[in-house]
C-alpha cells in the first residue's frame, strides 16, 4: 500500500526481489493534478501496472468490504504500507502483520510530514525507519533503523529522494530478516516538537522578520497542543526555507504581496541594525542579507507574486528598495 514517488523505489524493491511475491497494490485513486486539472495516476500505479501487477484503488480502504475480503482471501503473509495516505483500522490490521516504512528515526517525528520537520528543526541526523503498524499514528514497535548526516543547505525535495532510496533497501532487509527480528517498544518524548510532525498549511511559512519569535503550529486544530516556538534567527529562518520545499513554501509580506524565499543562507554574526532591515547587498552574487533577531539572513533567489523565480537583486530593483530599507513595511 503505497502512493507517492516517495513509495516507488520501496515498490520496486520488492518486484526485484527474488525473496518475495507481491500478491497486488492498493493505491490512493487517480486525481486531478495542474492548471488544467488532468486525471493522474499515482506514481505507485503507474510502476505496478508496467510491471504487470494488478492495483487496487478505494476512495476509502476502511470502507471497501469487497477489497477487505480479497484481503483475507489472499492471506498474506504481510502487508505493507510507504506513504499510503489513508489509515487503516483494525479490522484490516487483524488479517496479517503491516510493515510500515516511516521517513524518521522513530520516535522523533510521528506524523504524516517527518522530513519537513527534521529540516525545519535543524537536524543534522535523519533517517528511516521501519515498524509494526499498530492503532496510533507511527506508535507501533521498531523493526530497524537506517540513519544519514546531512548538513545546513538540503532541502525537503532532495531530502525525500535520499529518503525514499534508504527506506526501499531498508524494506528489504527487514523483510529478509522478518522472522529474526526482535521489536522494540516505542518510548514517547517529553518534548512534542520533536516528536510529533503534523499537517502543515500556507501559515507555517509566513516570516516576519521584526517578530522575536517564529511560532510553528500545527494545520489541525485538534493539535492545538503542538506549538513550536523558536528564535527568530536566521539560521532558523533559513531552516524553515528548507523544510518547507516546495510546499507550503516560506514567504514574507511586503506591500501586501507574497514574496516566496526560494533559496537562503545565514551568518550567525549579527550587525547593529534593526531586524528586518537590508544591511548588505551582494551585486556579484545577486543576493542581499536581512538582519535578523539572531544573525544574518542571506536571501539568494526569491519569487514574487505572479512572477517566476528570479535572483534577489533583481527582485530589489524592481522595488527599488535599498541598504537600510525595512522589509516589514
Amino acid at each position: 500500500m503505497g502512493t507517492p514517488e516517495f513509495a516507488v523505489p520501496a515498490l520496486k524493491k520488492i518486484i526485484e526481489s527474488s525473496n518475495h511475491k507481491l500478491a497486488f497494490v492498493i493505491t490512493q485513486p487517480d486525481k486531478p493534478v495542474g492548471r488544467k486539472q488532468i486525471l493522474t495516476a499515482p506514481p505507485v500505479k503507474v510502476i505496478a501496472q508496467e510491471n504487470g501487477i494488478q492495483v487496487y484503488q478505494p476512495e476509502k480502504l476502511n470502507q471497501d468490504q469487497a477489497l477487505i475480503q480479497k484481503l483475507k482471501e489472499t492471506k498474506p503473509d504481510l502487508m505493507i504500507t510507504v506513504a499510503y495516505g489513508q489509515i487503516i483500522k483494525q479490522e484490516i490490521l487483524d488479517i496479517a502483520p503491516v510493515v510500515n516504512v516511516h521517513a524518521s528515526l522513530l520516535p522523533k517525528y510521528r506524523g504524516p510530514a517527518p522530513i519537513n520537520w527534521c529540516l525545519i528543526n535543524g537536524d543534522k541526523e535523519v533517517g528511516v525507519t521501519t515498524m509494526m503498524t499498530a492503532k496510533g499514528v507511527d506508535t507501533g514497535a521498531i523493526l530497524m533503523k537506517s540513519s544519514i548526516l546531512i548538513d545546513n543547505y538540503v532541502d525537503s525535495v532532495e531530502l525525500t529522494d535520499t529518503l525514499a532510496f534508504i527506506g526501499a533497501e531498508l524494506l528489504i532487509k527487514t523483510l529478509d530478516e522478518y522472522d529474526s527480528i526482535s521489536p522494540e517498544e516505542q518510548v514517547d518524548l517529553a518534548d512534542v516538537s520533536q516528536q510529533y510532525s503534523p499537517f502543515m498549511n500556507k501559515d507555517l511559512g509566513e516570516i516576519n522578520f521584526a517578530s522575536k519569535e517564529l511560532i510553528l503550529k500545527s494545520a489541525n486544530p485538534r493539535q492545538d497542543y503542538f506549538i513550536n516556538r523558536k528564535v527568530n534567527s536566521a539560521k532558523n529562518i533559513h531552516n524553515l526555507v528548507r523544510g518547507v520545499q516546495t510546499w507550503p513554501g516560506a514567504y514574507f509580506i511586503y506591500k501586501d504581496q507574497k514574496i516566496s524565499l526560494m533559496e537562503t543562507d545565514f551568518k550567525e554574526i549579527s550587525s547593529s541594525a534593526n531586524p528586518a532591515e537590508i544591511i548588505e547587498i551582494d551585486k556579484l552574487n545577486k543576493s542581499f542579507s536581512v538582519q535578523t533577531q539572531s544573525g544574518t539572513l542571506i536571501i539568494k533567489k526569491l519569487k514574487a507574486q505572479g512572477k517566476n523565480e528570479m535572483p534577489a537583486t533583481e527582485w530589489l530593483n524592481g522595488q527599488r528598495i535599498t541598504l537600510g530599507d525595512n522589509l516589514s513595511s
